[in-house]
């Protein structure tokens, strides 16, 4: 279970919006806290000393954060001022501290913004070796000063993949803390449209491939939640057509009305997200529950 857990901030009311969840999962786990808050390389021009100045106030804003939430860690609570580019900065951090998981606020910008304005959550997702758990808060609202989230469903996608299948270690562990009900989904693609005047039964032949695809997607959850119900965990199970997974992925998990999304990710980097995609980064985007997401270590290393 979680023994040290980081917290990016950076002096804003959105950032500390995972706070509640952060500290929660500590009295929960007996979980170290680390705040952490980076200071990126500014232009040439700054004014002399702004660097001094910039960590003096960041070293006090933690502080007063420690005082405000005083008593409420189930373990220690540290904090560091780092300087240079956020995202190694914080990779390098979880590194040095032996950290297990990450929770920060995401944003969750459309694709070509985020390329260009950037996001720290976004950015460390697709470097970051161990779970990160990303809270959407509202942008409006002041940062909760509790933790008044409940996650009685978990929904978990799954794709057949050893990649998909190696968050759910993660997810089940994190619901145990919460007491927490599984869902397992899978978004099954619509098949190649093989209709042609020279062929005939061809809408029958599609309409065949799309049931067995469904059935072999139930059949392939049922297994995996038969498992998890031998551990003694309460599971249910759902198959979903759509054309894109991640738009499924979301559909869904309204549907069932999940409090949590966990599932894998790629890591894709830049250009080759836009044009390849991924169903993480779409839920990433689109989620407006908490949502954890783990990289495998093969796909940290590609």
């Amino acid at each position: 279970m979680y023994k040290q857990i980081l917290v990016s901030l950076d002096g804003s009311a959105f950032a500390e919006a995972a706070l509640p969840l952060a500290l929660e999962i500590s009295r929960r786990t007996g979980a170290d806290v680390h705040f952490a808050t980076v200071l990126e390389p500014v232009t040439s021009f700054a004014y002399e000393g702004w660097e001094g100045a910039a960590v003096e106030w960041s070293n006090q804003y933690l502080e007063d954060v420690l005082k405000r939430i005083e008593g409420q860690a189930g373990g220690t609570v540290t904090h560091a001022v780092l300087s240079g580019h956020t995202v190694e900065m914080l990779q390098k951090e979880c590194d040095a501290r032996g950290v297990d998981l990450v929770v920060m606020a995401s944003h969750g910008r459309g694709t070509m913004s985020r390329l260009w304005l950037g996001s720290v959550a976004d950015g460390f997702v697709r470097q970051a070796s161990v779970p990160v758990l990303l809270v959407r808060p509202d942008e409006k609202a002041e940062a909760p000063k509790s933790f008044e989230h409940s996650f009685e469903t978990l929904m978990i996608p799954l794709d057949g993949s050893e990649l998909s299948e190696d968050a759910l270690e993660h997810a089940t562990e994190f619901g145990e803390l919460f007491d927490s009900a599984y869902h397992l989904t899978r978004i099954v693609s619509y098949p190649v449209d093989i209709a042609s005047p020279y062929l005939p039964h061809t809408a029958q032949l599609n309409q065949q491939i799309m049931e067995d695809a469904k059935k072999g997607a139930a059949e392939y959850l049922e297994a995996h939640a038969e498992n998890m119900r031998r551990r003694g965990l309460r599971v249910t199970t759902s198959v979903a057509v759509d054309a894109q997974a991640g738009h499924g992925v979301l559909s869904e998990a309204e549907a069932v009305g999940a409090d949590m999304v966990a599932m894998a990710t790629h890591g894709r980097k830049g250009l080759s997200r836009v044009i390849l995609g991924s169903a993480a980064d779409k839920v990433l985007r689109g989620l407006h529950v908490p949502l954890l997401l783990h990289r495998p270590l093969e796909a940290a290393t590609d």
